[in-house]
């Protein structure tokens, strides 16, 4: 499915530009915070996602993007 976490943007865009910052900043486990914030292929879970929008104050669709795949034009 085409749709990635934006985590890092989000983070990197209210002065949590490392993934450190982020994980301390929202209280989640190092590793869930650690892998979020690495790879935009990781979907956060329900729990973990409103925990990351009553942090950074946002809606969960600034946390996830749906980008379309391309098509095959063979």
């Amino acid at each position: 499915m085409p749709i990635y976490n934006k985590i890092k943007a989000l983070a990197n865009s209210n002065g949590d530009g490392t993934n450190y910052k982020f994980w301390k900043r929202s209280g989640l486990a190092q590793s869930t915070a650690y892998r979020l914030y690495r790879d935009p292929k990781v979907y956060p879970s329900e729990r973990v996602l409103a925990v990351i929008c009553a942090t950074y104050g946002v809606q969960p669709g600034d946390c996830l993007e749906y980008v379309p795949e391309e098509e095959n034009h063979d």
